[in-house]
This record gives structure tokens, C-alpha cells and sequence, in this order.
């Protein structure tokens, strides 16, 4: 019997090392400037880490986690992505005592259970970094730079930015309300999933890739409308300084997150050429993430 690697999960041959040390070797010179430091998490976790960051609702937790039982009897779990590993790290080393502002990013691959099609793996690799301690809209506009200098750093062509705030628990609270009204009038165009995201977690629906679903959201409420002046003033600072960064971008009100624990500022850095899943950066601020993990109330971005 030929044994053969796993469905979507593929080698790295001698002849792509050299592309993949490119990557690798400009991200860490990038980050090394704006001054973070390199954090390596286990790729193995308690299942409970990601059940608690990332949120019972979304697609990675409830469909996507590789999750079984060990030998001691403990739930564990393949990462689906780095932040909530990254940020446990930070709890359990006490590194916010150390020093009340971090900035990290680590390398390495992440695990979820879908589909292979081209550009989307069982096993892929993701350059994370993460932003602790800082609040300010400065610090959102400073972050996302970095991201779009690095993607100018490694030759991408025609990289498209865009931004949105999702707002705090406050005006998120009546946003959804106003969108799961609009969405119950159109729910015979919804999938089946948003059928059911709807009720549980609307804001889903709006990152949903299906046909009728974008076609059904086209006139939905926009969240700018329902921010709280707070979350207002803070997105369009962001805004501000982004133009004072000289990064092109693009306000997209339709702009959510797959994963529950993003607040205010939020981004997704596209470049053409690569196909439909062109997506090539993506992420936001998560004030709340930290103390749902049990560390201290401190703010992030990554």
C-alpha cells in the first residue's frame, strides 16, 4: 500500500525553500523595525483555549478544529490560528508584568479541517503578530502600515485595503439587533449556515461567501451608523492616520471578522492576480480578548 501525505496537507521541497525563506526572512526584518519580538506557541492546545478566544458560533470552532481526546483523558486541539495560542503564552509567562506593552509575532503552521481547494489547506502557514497594552487609534493606523509594508516588501501587485470598526459590546449590541431584523425579512435568500447564524451570531452572515447570501446583505445595515461616539471618534482617527502613513484604503462597511473576539478597528489586505482566495492579511483590534482568556483587562491589535 502507497502511503501517501494526508488530503491537504502538502510537502515543502528542497526547490521552495528558497520562497519561503524570502517570506519568512523579509517579515522578521519588517517586525524587527518596528520593534516586536519573535514568540514560538506549541501547536498543540487545550481544546477550551479556542472554545473561550475564538467563540462557539464561528465556522473554525464548530466545523473546522482538529479536537480529540489524549491518553490522559485532556481535550486538546491543533491550532486553527495563532492569537488566542500567543496570547496564553503571554498569561501563563506573565510577560504584561514584565514589561505592561508587548509586541510579538510568531511563524508557523495552523490546522483546520475543511475543504482543500486551491489556495485553502488542512495545514497552512500564517505570519501572526500581535500588539498588547496600546489603545490608541495610532496604534491601529501604525499596525496596519506594517502590514501593508510588508506585503510591498515581498513584490505583491495591486494591494487593496480595507477597513472598518465593528465598535464595542455597546453599539455592536444595537447593530445586531437592527441587522438580524433586516435579516429575518431575508431569510428564504440565506443559506442554510446563515439560516442559523442569524439568530446566533448575525454579524456572521455578512462574511458569508455564498452567492445569494452577498446578493441578500447588498442593502443591510452599515455599523458606522450605530457606533457610540467613543467608537467613532477612535475609527476615524484610525482613518486619519492612515492617510498621515500614506497607505491607500478603502472604508468597507461590509467588513466582519470569521472570529468572535475582534472589537473597533478591523482590516483585510487583498492583492489580484492570486485567484478567489486573495486574501492575503487580515485582522483587528480584540480589547476583550485577553481577560476572557484570564489575563488582565489590557487591549490588543493583530
Amino acid at each position: 500500500m502507497d502511503i501517501k501525505a494526508i488530503r491537504g496537507m502538502n510537502d515543502i521541497l528542497p526547490e521552495d525553500m528558497p520562497k519561503w525563506h524570502f517570506v519568512e526572512d523579509t517579515a522578521r526584518r519588517i517586525f524587527h523595525l518596528y520593534g516586536f519580538s519573535e514568540l514560538r506557541p506549541p501547536i498543540l492546545e487545550k481544546t477550551d483555549l479556542f472554545f473561550r478566544g475564538i467563540g462557539d458560533d464561528t465556522d473554525v470552532v464548530e466545523k473546522q478544529m482538529y479536537t480529540f481526546t489524549d491518553k490522559s483523558g485532556t481535550a486538546v486541539a491543533l491550532r486553527p490560528e495563532a492569537t488566542a495560542s500567543v496570547l496564553r503564552a503571554v498569561i501563563e509567562h506573565g510577560l504584561l508584568g514584565k514589561d505592561p506593552i508587548q509586541k510579538l509575532y510568531s511563524i508557523g503552521p495552523m490546522f483546520r479541517y475543511e475543504r482543500p481547494q486551491k489556495g485553502r489547506y488542512r495545514q497552512f502557514h500564517q505570519i501572526n503578530v500581535e500588539r498588547l497594552g496600546e489603545e490608541s487609534a495610532a496604534c491601529d493606523a501604525e499596525t496596519l502600515s506594517m502590514a501593508y509594508a510588508l506585503a510591498m516588501a515581498l513584490g505583491l501587485k495591486n494591494v487593496h485595503m480595507e477597513v472598518n470598526s465593528l465598535g464595542c459590546d455597546g453599539c455592536r449590541q444595537e447593530f445586531k439587533k437592527a441587522l438580524q431584523k433586516f435579516l429575518h425579512e431575508k431569510e428564504d435568500n440565506l443559506c442554510s449556515d446563515c439560516a442559523r447564524r442569524m439568530r446566533t451570531n448575525p454579524l456572521r452572515v455578512l462574511d458569508c461567501k455564498v452567492v445569494s447570501c452577498k446578493q441578500a446583505v447588498e442593502d443591510a445595515p452599515a455599523i458606522e451608523d450605530f457606533l457610540c461616539a467613543e467608537c467613532r471618534a477612535h475609527y476615524t482617527e484610525v482613518l486619519a492616520a492612515l492617510g498621515s502613513f500614506d497607505v491607500p484604503f478603502e472604508k468597507n462597511p461590509r467588513l466582519v471578522r470569521g472570529l468572535d473576539y475582534y472589537t473597533r478597528t478591523t482590516f483585510e489586505l487583498t492583492a489580484k492576480g492570486l485567484g478567489s482566495q486573495n486574501a492575503v492579511a487580515g485582522g483587528g483590534r480584540y480589547d476583550n480578548l485577553i481577560r476572557t482568556l484570564g489575563g488582565p483587562d489590557v487591549t490588543g491589535i493583530g
